[in-house]
């Protein structure tokens, strides 16, 4: 082999073993995070009438359409917070590592009713083609998850 090639071969081979470090070491921060705090957490749970849920089950009709303050009817409030935990652009190979937090408190006493913890990276790929990289833990969480967990349907 030529060394020019040999050394072009290495280069390239160096750029992709070292390709997403930024990204790894994110995903593994960003797990950490995860199992410290992440999943959903009820506090106390309340029981409605039946004719308080749609047909897929979630409480309160027509929630997602409605401002997250008022979603949840007079009695509760539904609270959302996206904290920045390492800024950057993504479209730029910068990685970026964000903590989404949902909230319901009952507003008469404003006492935590149950809380959502999630995490999500997207970027800190060495290149990024189209798009770039992202992942989030627990991968299964939905917003509603948390909706249903706190509201229970009376006689289930």
């Amino acid at each position: 082999m030529k060394p020019r090639l040999l050394l072009g071969s290495c280069t390239v081979g160096l750029l992709v073993l070292f390709s997403g470090c930024e990204k790894l070491s994110l995903d593994r921060q960003m797990e950490d995070l995860c199992r410290k705090d992440g999943g959903v957490k009820v506090y106390e749970t309340v029981t409605l009438p039946p004719e308080m849920f749609d047909q897929w089950g979630d409480p309160f009709p027509g929630w997602r359409g409605r401002n997250p303050e008022d979603r949840l009817g007079q009695e509760y409030r539904y609270f959302m917070e996206i904290i920045d935990i390492k800024r950057g652009d993504a479209l730029k190979g910068e990685g970026e590592l964000r903590r989404f937090a949902t909230r319901i408190h009952r507003r008469s006493d404003n006492k935590l009713m149950g809380e959502s913890i999630s995490y999500g990276r997207s970027g800190g790929d060495f290149i990024a083609f189209a798009h770039p990289t992202s992942r989030s833990c627990p991968a299964s969480q939905s917003e509603s998850d948390l909706i249903r967990a706190v509201f229970l349907k009376k006689g289930r």
